[in-house]
């Protein structure tokens, strides 16, 4: 901000200052061509004094020569005989006895010493104004800076009117925010609070049907979904101090196929599983647990039952790869994909949102492309934990070729 009130103080202050300049050079310039002039009437006024007491030529020539004008050969007078002393023919000046003296203009020299005299004190002037004009907005810089500083608290400053009304309206807009935050987290604290009661009437109900795979199955999704209700729970409690949770990308993937190996296995399925080496990320194995059923819940919700899924982890360079795929129809509208709540397809586009969530919490990205399958497939790179690399950026991007 500082640098543009200089620019615009430098433009406009230096606009003034070339008027000025060229101002004074006209007047400087008049004034000089009007004291030659002025010479020039002094010189042909001696010459007219002489020739008013005597006539002789020695006497006019010689004071022709002690004169300005005459030694530069622009004065000439013309004795009433008609003979011509002096050089150059100018326009008559003065007439005296039938004698006339003429005088031809000489070139006006241009006054460079004061012109020069002008340009610096112009050039003072300029650096004052500069300095006096910032004076005015000392008041409006410092308001922005603690405005600029102020980011997570509340603003306190004092300024201009406009600046002191921008910062309340910030003000209440964080309170705002902040309320809508604690309202939101009141909510979904007491949704998930409602649903441990029909959750634990479905366990009941899962332990009542007896032994059986599709029993197991009803048994471990419940189990899952409590988990998953704690979990949010506990997360929506303020914790200090917590630790930075790791794990093991590859373990969790087997671990979470474990459950859907069997649905693809019900549905006939072809299911792919590649996991390769363990590779650790930043993040909780919850919440990775979360993103591949995410993704693996939008395979198997959103495309056909015999359609073949592909899911492998790679360890590269600082960044782990997670890749879900499907040999579906693709995604309907790419361009809005990885927005939530419009993933179209009848979806609400949490599945995607959670995985981006979770990919650039460790500084990595997430791409939506076709994969080798036939249909979409969604490639995660997380950044490896205790490993240096490089920045991912875009954080979001999509790439769908036909």
């Amino acid at each position: 901000m500082r640098s543009v009130i200089t620019r615009a103080l430098l433009i406009a202050a230096g606009l003034v200052t070339v008027v000025s300049l060229a101002v004074a050079g006209f007047l400087l310039f008049t004034q000089a061509g009007a004291v030659a002039a002025a010479a020039d009437q002094r010189d042909a006024a001696v010459v007219a004094a002489v020739l008013a007491v005597s006539s002789d030529a020695d006497d006019v020539r010689g004071t022709i020569a002690r004169t300005s004008a005459g030694a530069q050969g622009r004065l000439s007078v013309v004795l009433a005989d008609g003979t011509r002393l002096g050089a150059g023919g100018g326009a008559p000046v003065v007439s005296v006895d039938g004698a006339v003296v003429s005088v031809v203009p000489g070139a006006v020299p241009f006054p460079v010493g004061a012109v020069l005299s002008v340009l610096g004190v112009s050039v003072v002037a300029l650096g004052a104004a500069v300095w006096l004009g910032h004076r005015p907005f000392t008041p409006v810089l410092r308001a922005l800076r603690v405005l600029a500083s102020s980011a997570g608290r509340r603003v306190r400053l004092r300024g201009p009117a406009e600046l002191e009304a921008l910062a309340a309206s910030i003000n209440e807009a964080a309170e705002q925010t902040s309320s809508l935050l604690a309202k939101e987290r009141e909510m979904i604290a007491d949704v998930s609070h409602r649903l441990r009661t029909p959750l634990a009437a479905l366990r009941l109900d899962a332990d009542a049907v007896g032994p059986g795979p599709v029993a197991d199955r009803i048994r471990s999704a419940v189990s899952t979904l409590g988990h998953d209700v704690d979990r949010i729970i506990q997360e929506l409690q303020p914790s200090e101090g917590s630790a930075a949770s790791t794990c093991d990308v590859a373990s969790v993937v087997e671990t979470r196929m474990a459950f859907w190996s069997a649905h693809a296995s019900n549905q006939g399925r072809m299911l792919e599983v590649d996991v390769g080496e363990p590779a650790w990320v930043p993040l909780a194995p919850d919440a990775l647990g979360a993103v591949v059923d995410a993704l693996l819940e939008n395979v198997f919700r959103h495309t056909p039952p015999a359609a073949p899924v592909g899911v492998s982890v790679v360890r590269h360079a600082g960044w782990v790869t997670l890749v879900v795929e499907d040999g579906g129809s693709g995604v309907a509208d790419p361009s809005s994909a990885l927005h939530r709540g419009s993933s179209g397809g009848g979806s609400t586009g949490l599945g995607l949102d959670i995985a981006r969530a979770a990919a650039e919490a460790t500084g990595g990205t997430i791409h939506l492309e076709r994969g080798r399958l036939g249909g979409a497939r969604v490639r995660l790179r997380f950044g490896e934990a205790n490993s240096h690399h490089s920045p991912a950026s875009p954080r979001a991007w999509r790439l769908w070729r036909p």
